[in-house]
């Protein structure tokens, strides 16, 4: 009797051990991938396309320098525009219009701002001195921005005319990744959490994402979007992030171990994910399987832009890539 229940049991675990694997497995694909000319060895955090030739990267040693590059012909070279006021590293980089753009970084409390498509670069006060993981842009005007530090020290800052002036909030847990629809209603996403307003940021309810590191957001309308957890997980909206339905698990034993950085989506279908150790995966239908491009150089993907035809990818040492699907 006792034999026989064993070799039930024994059957049984087999066979969800094969469930488990065989769902876990990816589907490799490759890319065509082409290193572009780096004019920093620094680590690139952010990397941001206006078009198909203008783009811009930023990064920098965490407490002595911080990088900004520029592109206008596709990343085969890049002009050095950081400047002496620059004595942090930069965590993001935006551009709401071609002139007028936006970066953050480990300085807290401080914003660079620039009209002139980067030819100059003045830094502005925000408030609160913790670093600033991310900066959103509804428009050249209108821009709200997150961070924090140590896990349970965070913030969220918002400014209507252009960041000459800032309204700020502190909160009990870092953020990573923030993201507005419109005036009213954005997501926020951070340490354990991702939350949501209605008005304007005054005030944020939690929704029902938890069990990782959110670091990283991607919206495609104002209905279906994305985040990932940096330990692995997975998640997607359908409701404009008022509820999120898990994807994939945190990374376990039954399955492959990512570190992710940055998510990205070109449409409702296609989208991708990058991190560390040479992470790149893709997706064509939505998220609910994702491929493993496997001839992705190994490198600490930081950051990821998509053009015309495919992207660009950013990563550790000032490494830049550009990829064609």
């Amino acid at each position: 009797m006792k034999k026989t229940l064993f070799t039930f049991i024994l059957v049984v675990c087999c066979s969800l051990l094969t469930i488990i694997f065989s769902s876990c497995h990816k589907e490799k694909i490759s890319l065509i991938f082409t290193e572009l000319p780096s004019i920093t060895t620094n680590d690139l955090n952010s990397i941001f396309f206006l078009n198909d030739s203008t783009g811009y990267a930023c990064g920098g040693l965490r407490y002595d320098k911080g990088d900004i590059l520029k592109t206008t012909n596709g990343g085969f070279t890049w002009h050095d525009q950081s400047n002496t006021d620059m004595i942090k590293a930069f965590y993001k980089i935006t551009f709401p219009s071609l002139d007028t753009g936006y970066a953050c970084g480990y300085e807290g409390g401080k914003v660079f701002r620039t009209f002139n498509g980067g030819n100059t670069w003045e830094k502005i006060v925000a408030g609160v001195y913790v670093p600033m993981r991310d900066i959103f842009m509804l428009n050249s005007q209108k821009g709200f921005c997150c961070g924090g530090d140590g896990f349970k020290s965070g913030c969220t800052y918002s400014s209507t005319d252009a960041g000459d002036s800032w309204t700020s909030d502190t909160a009990d847990l870092e953020y990573r990744s923030i993201f507005f629809f419109n005036d009213s209603v954005g997501v926020l996403a951070g340490y354990g959490a991702i939350l949501r307003t209605t008005n304007g940021g005054e005030s944020w309810n939690y929704t029902n994402a938890k069990q990782d590191f959110f670091v990283s957001m991607s919206f495609v309308n104002d209905e279906v979007g994305y985040a990932i957890g940096y330990t692995g997980s997975i998640l997607k909206t359908t409701d404009g992030g008022q509820s999120w339905d898990r994807l994939r698990n945190s990374n376990s034993l039954f399955q492959p171990s990512w570190l992710f950085n940055a998510v990205i989506f070109r449409d409702e279908n296609v989208g991708y994910i990058v991190g560390n150790n040479g992470c790149f995966l893709k997706t064509e239908d939505g998220g609910d399987h994702w491929n493993k491009v496997e001839n992705a150089p190994d490198i600490d993907w930081k950051s990821i832009a998509l053009v015309g035809n495919g992207g660009y990818v950013c990563g550790v040492d000032g490494k830049i890539y550009r990829f064609i699907e």
